[in-house]
């Protein structure tokens, strides 16, 4: 927090004139499920932490392979996440970006 101030001193006035500012801590979910969500819908659980072991991190990973994917459903929606051969239209956002990133360097 200390060195947030030094970069950005007029914070530091704010927080005097507001009184002191708490940060939240991260509240660790002991006994944990994971959910994907359409909208506004009921959320469905697709994952859980074991009882009584500490829940460790999802981690979703897709191979840049045919036929690889990650589907979610839910009343006839699907939510899909797959690898695919990269588009002409995407190649020039990405030589865009990059051409962008190396005037900043």
């Amino acid at each position: 927090m200390k060195e947030q101030l030094d970069l950005f001193p007029q914070e530091e006035l704010q927080q005097q004139e507001a009184g002191s500012i708490e940060i939240p801590e991260e509240k660790i979910i002991t006994d944990t499920e994971w959910c994907f969500q359409f909208f506004n819908n009921e959320p469905i659980v697709f994952a859980w932490s074991n009882e009584d072991e500490e829940p460790a991190p999802l981690v979703l990973q897709l191979q840049p392979t045919e036929g690889e994917g990650l589907n979610f459903q839910q009343n006839g929606m699907t939510f899909r996440v797959f690898p695919r051969e990269i588009s002409e239209e995407t190649k020039q956002q990405r030589a865009e970006q990059n051409a962008s990133q190396n005037k900043e360097a």
